[in-house]
């Protein structure tokens, strides 16, 4: 069979679980006991065919263990043969050997040092008395548990009496633990070898060498028969126990007769020793458990307590101080506990969770009732229900508010919410919704500002433009040009169609100064191309120009008699001519030639809009009134404008000074002032003054009541202020013309 053997299902009765280790001898397997459910080493001798000496080994082996039942022997169950292969079934060890210990120096106290090797000679001990000497104790053969128990394994080479196994030319066993009569090979081993290895095992547990070993095999030989062994303390820091080297000492003599004549002898020597150790030990253990408690860390300073209670079980002190330490355990839970109840209560208030809160406060009382922490978080959820209330009350009022309307209050009362719980996410919310439509109400306020201001700037430049058309009628071409000048910033601020008419109105009036630097020009009738026997020779309109006299109606019937037999042509209002580029407001001039009908007179496109449609052909003498009723428009249009100016001039004291309250009232095309009202039903103010106007007016509301060109009227309401102004606009339908031409 195959010195490497693979992993069978079964040996014998049991069933192979895994693979321990395997060497050049065979194979060790974990296996289980179905029969009573124990765990099993198996050790299966595979080169037993090649080697008869290493099968009579085997079964020493067995025989010998087998016979041998100890706390720190390994304990031989079974031994069979499965396919010419013997094995041997013994206890599943779970542990490590000393010799991974040692390699991997693995930290131990002296004191558990010296257990592992009075249990060791225990072992030994009740081995040797039944006469069977081991001959292999090395690191390797001593299994320890992991409770501690030292286990020693391997009695292959043991030796019964005086009986020997050797091979020619060989030596049998671990050469650094050899004693020097198992290297001499005249000599019967007995079992002071087996002290002597243990004190090899002893010395390099202590220093972590061996204490004889050269640079050769030869080397290493003179040293285990002829050299005494090294000090300890070139190996330790600290100083050994003198009894401990002298016990080592012994246990390592050259000569076997001066050696312990036993594993037990050996023994006693090495427990005084352990026990001082062990004392240190236990002090240190004890030392290090009470500053472990100090530091909190009860579970290390638990497990430091219970190592010595396991060495020592009767130790009062450890009792004692594992008791504290398990009332020092809990009161730290239940402090623990009070702090995490405290942090989660303090955590809820917050977060404005008061219900929660409370909950945690009355656990918290329950563990610690005379804690003054949760007192005071008790008062700190009462002072927390008070602003939640606070803010509960703030927070209605911006609510109502908002659906009444008053944005400013709303924004006030949701500001006072957010200051008093700044972490609620709702007063936030409604601040952010009130501040949206305070934002929408500025706009849509500045857009109607806006368009008053457009709407006031149309009217004053449309009613500037119709005073320049006036003096321009009126031959007043200065005055027409500086009214021009006057609003020509404000032109710029108005759409093109604004510059074009007062453009047109620019170019009209540089025409007429170009024609005042001509000759005079020839006498009206002249211009009119009207026969002089067709005027009477009492009419004469350049004397109410240049007078700037008012004609009555009478006045004016008697100039425009008609002495001639012919009758007159009549002068109708599509044939009055108006200069171009006037708005709709504007004013129509005397009748003046067409051009390609002399003795026509045309009224301007922007005016036919308000005439209704003439029938063709006119008698002579509706010629004569024409012109009559043109002539009195003009007058009347002029004795209006110059009224505006008389009233305007007189009605200072119905200006406001700065600082004063007052109302600003504008209408488009034009209006007069009937009354003014108050809202309080005092009696009303007659005015009777043109549009615009400012009137100086004490605080409160007003109902204003305006007549337009045709006799139509409006009232606008105005809220003055405390101080400042307010102003009022009405807008009427354009002038009836035909009422003030004459229509047929």
């Amino acid at each position: 069979m195959p010195s490497s053997l693979p992993k069978p299902a079964r040996i014998g009765n049991y069933d192979i679980v895994d693979v321990i280790g395997r060497g050049g001898m065979g194979t060790v397997f974990r296996g289980a006991d179905p029969r009573i459910g124990r765990q099993v080493a198996i050790k299966m001798l595979t080169a037993a065919a090649d080697d008869p000496d290493l099968l009579i080994r085997f079964y020493r082996e067995a025989k010998y263990t087998g016979s041998l039942h100890h706390q720190n022997i390994v304990t031989v169950y079974e031994l069979g043969h499965q396919e010419g292969v013997p094995y041997l079934v013994m206890e599943f060890l779970e542990g490590v050997s000393l010799e991974n210990i040692i390699a991997t120096k693995r930290a131990m106290s002296v004191a558990d040092k010296l257990n592992i090797i009075l249990q060791v000679c225990n072992g030994l001990s009740y081995a040797h008395k039944r006469e069977l000497v081991h001959r292999d104790i090395k690191p390797a053969n001593i299994m320890i548990l992991d409770d501690g128990t030292a286990k020693i394994v391997d009695f292959g080479i043991a030796l019964l009496g005086g009986s020997r196994l050797t091979r020619t030319g060989h030596v049998v066993g671990s050469l650094n633990y050899m004693s020097p009569e198992q290297l001499s090979g005249n000599q019967d081993v007995d079992l002071r070898t087996d002290v002597y290895s243990t004190a090899v095992v002893l010395f390099q547990m202590l220093t972590g060498v061996l204490p004889f070993e050269g640079a050769t095999t030869a080397a290493t030989l003179k040293k285990i028969m002829q050299d005494p062994p090294p000090p300890l303390n070139a190996f330790l820091a600290d100083s050994p126990d003198p009894e401990l080297e002298a016990a080592l000492n012994k246990a390592l003599a050259k000569k076997r007769e001066e050696r312990y004549p036993s594993a037990e002898e050996f023994a006693l020597d090495v427990a005084r020793v352990h026990q001082r150790y062990e004392k240190k030990m236990l002090a240190d253990l004890l030392t290090q458990a009470a500053e472990s408690m100090r530091r909190n860390d009860f579970p290390n300073a638990r497990q430091q307590v219970l190592h010595v209670l396991k060495v020592s079980p009767q130790d009062n002190e450890a009792a004692a101080l594992l008791r504290q330490i398990k009332q020092a355990q809990e009161q730290h839970q239940r402090e623990q506990q009070i702090v995490q109840i405290q942090m989660k209560a303090e955590e809820a208030i917050r977060k404005n969770h008061l219900d929660e809160a409370t909950h945690f406060i009355e656990q918290g009382i329950q563990l610690d009732p005379q804690s003054t922490i949760f007192q005071g978080l008790q008062d700190a959820v009462q002072h927390s229900r008070a602003q939640q209330a606070k803010y509960q009350e703030s927070l209605n009022r911006a609510q109502e508010a908002l659906k009444a309307g008053v944005l400013d209050a709303a924004k006030r009362a949701a500001e006072e919410a957010h200051e008093i719980l700044p972490e609620e996410p709702e007063a936030m919310t409604l601040i952010a919704q009130i501040s949206a439509r305070l934002e929408k109400r500025l706009r849509d306020q500045k857009a109607a500002e806006q368009q008053k201001r457009f709407a006031l700037l149309v009217n004053s430049v449309e009613k500037a433009m119709a005073d320049a058309r006036m003096q321009l009628y009126l031959g007043q071409i200065a005055e027409a040009s500086e009214i021009l000048q006057q609003i020509e910033a404000e032109i710029s601020q108005l759409p093109p169609r604004w510059r074009e008419q007062f453009d047109s109105l620019k170019r009209e009036i540089e025409a007429k100064q170009v024609e005042q630097s001509q000759p005079a020009p020839a006498p009206i009738r002249e211009r009119m191309d009207i026969p002089t026997a067709e005027l009477p020779a009492q009419f004469d309109a350049t004397r109410f120009m240049e007078r700037e006299e008012i004609p009555s109606a009478a006045q004016v019937t008697a100039d425009i008699r008609v002495d001639s037999p012919a009758e007159p042509t009549a002068l109708r209002p599509s044939e009055i001519s108006h200069r171009p580029g006037s708005d709709l407001s504007g004013d129509f001039l005397l009748p003046r030639p067409s051009p390609a009908q002399p003795n026509k007179y045309q009224v301007a496109p922007e005016l036919r809009e308000f005439l209704a449609p003439q029938p063709l052909g006119f008698s002579r003498s509706r010629i004569w009134l024409g012109v009559a009723v043109a002539v009195l428009a003009v007058v009347i249009i002029w004795l209006i404008v110059r009224k505006s100016v008389d009233s305007t001039s007189r009605g200072s004291d119905h200006t406001t000074a700065v600082g004063s309250s007052y109302a600003e009232i504008n209408a488009e095309p034009w209006a007069t002032i009937i009354e003014v009202s108050p809202a309080s039903g005092d009696a009303s103010t007659a005015v009777g003054q043109p549009t615009p106007l400012r009137l100086k007016l004490p605080p409160g509301q007003y109902q204003i009541t305006l007549q337009g060109p045709n006799r139509e009227q409006k009232q606008v309401e105005v809220n003055v202020p405390e101080r400042g102004g307010a102003s009022c606009f009405a807008v009427f339908q354009k002038p009836d013309l035909s009422r003030i031409v004459g229509k047929d």
